[in-house]
């Protein structure tokens, strides 16, 4: 493995490392941040990187080796998929078998692809520790949110996992129905929010400005108090990635009054909590992933008939959307960069000391 050491030592957190957080209560021995680089061809050591490289100031980070190339045999996300995804979960498996000790494993798309493989498939039999073992997903297109054709990452696995993402980016924030201004904002996300919008995310001072969205889900069993499921963290964006070819092009006025009408319609075709409370009462309902997939092509087939029946019929609501996500330039030290609520990260057992 390739290790990665940032400008100040490494530490893990006994009582729980808070991204976007600064509640900081213990520090225990140093932990490590295993990185899952995305589909980048091993060209650049992307995943560290990520938050200016907040997380690999408090985590020791050292590279997962998988391939980072395109996986055409990655459908369903199981055993029998002889692809990078599948490959890259195999060497994860060995690392994470290989080391007792605090461990958070650290994926940006599809690497954490390669982490949701190992959820999917390894964690029902592993003897890995729970307690001393977290997952943290960004831009993830396996999150419960994320693209319609990729498998889900499981709850109810026993492990924290804490997906995080930037509205609109498509792959990791789909419309959960069929709009045709909001799958096109999508895919422009997809190529202008994606690829940047992670490296010098601030998410503390995303949560200053009130721009986190953060709720549990459910574990797939339990409800209300008693979730084990995903943490989730979508940070808001305040400009639309489908008027952006506007902005380049010096038509920033214009996009500015197109932003309101069109992010109203964008917003209705989505499905997502904006407190705790929608989220707990969803749970009861909530679909596993491989029914919501075939939900969303059958309403999706629905719809494009009766578009192609009546094209005046389409529904436009107007609920507006709340305004988003700012990135701070420079870097500030990695406790206040990390906040102190966006992403709870469990790692329990570890001596604790008092920080310093």
């Amino acid at each position: 493995m390739t290790r990665i050491r940032k400008g100040i030592p490494a530490v893990a957190l006994a009582g729980g490392l808070v991204v976007g957080g600064g509640a900081m209560d213990h520090v225990a021995a140093a932990a490590t941040g295993y990185t899952l680089e995305p589909l980048n061809l091993n060209l650049v050591d992307s995943t560290p990187n990520l938050f200016d490289g907040a997380v690999c100031e408090v985590y020791d980070c050292a590279k997962v080796p998988t391939p980072a190339s395109l996986d055409l045999s990655h459908v369903d996300g199981v055993f029998g998929e002889n692809g990078p995804i599948s490959t890259g979960a195999a060497t994860l498996n060995d690392v994470l078998l290989a080391d007792p000790g605090e461990k958070l494993v650290f994926g940006f798309s599809q690497g954490a692809q390669v982490g949701g493989f190992w959820l999917r498939n390894y964690a029902s039999t592993t003897s890995v520790d729970r307690e001393t073992t977290s997952f943290l997903f960004v831009g993830d297109p396996e999150n419960t949110y994320g693209v319609p054709w990729a498998p889900k990452v499981p709850t109810g696995t026993g492990f924290a996992v804490t997906e995080v993402w930037s509205q609109y980016d498509g792959w990791a924030d789909w419309p959960a129905r069929f709009d045709v201004v909001a799958i096109a904002n999508a895919i422009a996300g997809m190529f202008l929010v994606h690829p940047v919008v992670y490296d010098t995310m601030d998410l503390a001072a995303e949560e200053a400005d009130g721009n986190l969205v953060m709720w549990q889900g459910a574990d797939g069993n339990d409800t209300g108090s008693n979730r084990t499921g995903i943490n989730y963290t979508m940070v808001r964006n305040d400009r639309l990635p489908l008027l952006d070819p506007l902005r380049w092009v010096g038509l920033g006025a214009v996009a500015e009054s197109l932003d309101a009408p069109l992010r109203a319609q964008i917003e209705s075709a989505y499905d997502r909590p904006s407190t705790q409370a929608q989220a707990d009462a969803g749970f009861d309902a909530q679909p596993t992933p491989a029914a919501a997939r075939v939900v969303l092509r059958k309403a999706e087939k629905t719809a494009v008939r009766a578009l192609a029946s009546d094209p005046t019929s389409r529904r436009r609501d107007t609920a507006a959307s709340a305004p988003s996500a700012t990135v701070s330039p420079g870097r500030t030290p990695a406790r206040s960069r990390l906040g102190s609520t966006a992403v709870s990260i469990r790692t329990t057992t570890a001596p604790k000391r008092a920080r310093d």
